[in-house]
């Protein structure tokens, strides 16, 4: 089974008896909650956060391994209060819980955003698209956080998509797939795949940034791919470059050195670039 089939499989099995024709489309979720925690150019700006259940992939320096299997139940944050809601959530519910979290925390704001998350949120697009069509309709802006593996769950709710988050996995910074067939062959990377979804995202007009982890493991050839990857799409992305926050089977930090030196190397391919580590970590935030 190759990785499309694959991916295929995941969500026809996550979606297998949670919904019915009749009802709108239906998600496991870990939690909803109001932070400033961001991604990219995003970091520091108060968002709505949808936290989806379930992931493909296992990254070596995961720090949400909570959300590879879903609750009976998940927590939705307003203010100090809490309440818990029953999965799989349909698109419509969920919508209703994001405008209560938001009137709880900016009352007043501008233009509210929210940032559907995982786990893997492209495992249910179907989802993420009726999600994003609601609250548009209501003003508010969809970002997207994905590993952007599956350009082609991407292509079914991208016109709902304001802005993309996409990671681009470095095969050293990966452990053993969640599903064997996904795992990648001696030199492989899932770069072409991260392009598309890039590629996907741009023809819709979004906004695109690509999240590179770096770890003490990274070897310089395959940074030097993920760049020449991203080339073709240099001028209309940001790059950041995360330094690895250790979690997990993560236990270092990444040198000073090998930052500087991932870094200049960006930098030379006149890419648009930004080091940003984990901003909620440091704030001690969700």
């Amino acid at each position: 089974m190759d990785l499309k089939r694959a991916l295929k499989s995941l969500q026809q099995k996550e979606s297998a008896g949670s919904a019915t024709r009749a009802e709108t489309p239906r998600a496991p979720l870990i939690e909803i909650f109001h932070s400033v925690q961001g991604e990219g150019r995003f970091i520091g700006m108060p968002m709505t956060f949808v936290r989806t259940a379930t992931c493909p992939l296992r990254c070596l320096y995961c720090d949400t391994p909570d959300s590879y299997v879903a609750p009976a139940r998940f927590p939705v944050r307003l203010g100090v209060r809490e309440q818990q809601e029953a999965n799989p959530a349909g698109s419509d519910r969920t919508a209703e819980l994001v405008r209560a979290v938001v009137a709880t925390n900016e009352r007043g704001g501008k233009t509210a955003r929210v940032s559907v998350t995982g786990g893997e949120p492209l495992v249910f697009p179907d989802f993420v698209r009726e999600l994003g069509r609601v609250l548009r309709q209501q003003g508010m802006r969809l970002h997207l956080e994905t590993a952007a593996i599956d350009p082609d769950a991407l292509a079914r709710c991208v016109e709902q998509v304001d802005h993309l988050s996409a990671d681009y996995k470095l095969p050293e910074t990966l452990g053993a797939p969640a599903k064997p067939e996904l795992a990648l062959g001696p030199g492989a990377s899932y770069g072409a795949l991260h392009r598309r979804c890039c590629e996907v995202a741009l023809r819709r007009g979004a906004t695109v940034d690509v999240k590179i982890v770096l770890t003490d493991r990274v070897l310089d050839p395959s940074f030097e791919q993920a760049l020449a990857e991203l080339l073709p799409l240099r001028d209309k992305i940001l790059l950041v470059l995360q330094p690895v926050t250790p979690f997990g089977a993560v236990t270092k930090t990444l040198p000073r050195a090998e930052l500087e030196r991932f870094l200049c190397t960006a930098v030379r391919q006149q890419f648009d670039v930004r080091v940003l580590p984990q901003a909620h970590k440091i704030m001690q935030l969700p």
